[in-house]
């Protein structure tokens, strides 16, 4: 399968978007959340991606059945310094902050992003591919 390394390890960014490309329902609303942090004395360097996938499934003999949670899935890293720099200077570079909320303290960086069907999660893939990619190549 496409979502998966040779170890079985999911690439959490291309199972996300094999589930929207394939379900039948009529809206999927993704929520992806990204925060990468460096202040744990253990592992000074971490990130951590939430996805969470929801559908409401529009029957016209049974009505509108809203906001059933298919998949809340969550990853943790530890990361190098060199990889943490990459991931936070693509963060930095690719992302419009007039059309997203980023928050940058210094320590963290937090990024939300959230799709309500299958053409906005298309249109996420085509803008922040290259950032899912680069995440998902962290598990080879």
């Amino acid at each position: 399968m496409t979502f998966m390394n040779n170890n079985a390890n999911i690439k959490q960014f291309q199972w996300i978007k094999f589930i929207n490309e394939n379900s039948d329902d009529d809206h999927v609303i993704s929520k992806i959340s990204i925060v990468l942090r460096r202040d744990k004395i253990e592992a000074p360097y971490y990130m951590i991606t939430k996805i969470r996938l929801s559908t409401c499934i529009d029957r016209a003999e049974n009505g509108l059945i809203h906001a059933m949670d298919t998949l809340n899935h969550q990853r943790m890293y530890n990361l190098t310094e060199e990889k943490f720099n990459e991931i936070k200077s693509l963060i930095l570079d690719i992302f419009d902050k007039d059309e997203l909320k980023i928050l940058n303290d210094g320590d963290e960086i937090k990024i939300d992003l959230m799709s309500k069907d299958d053409d906005e999660f298309k249109d996420l893939y085509k803008k922040y591919g290259e950032l899912f990619n680069r995440i998902d190549v962290l598990i080879d």
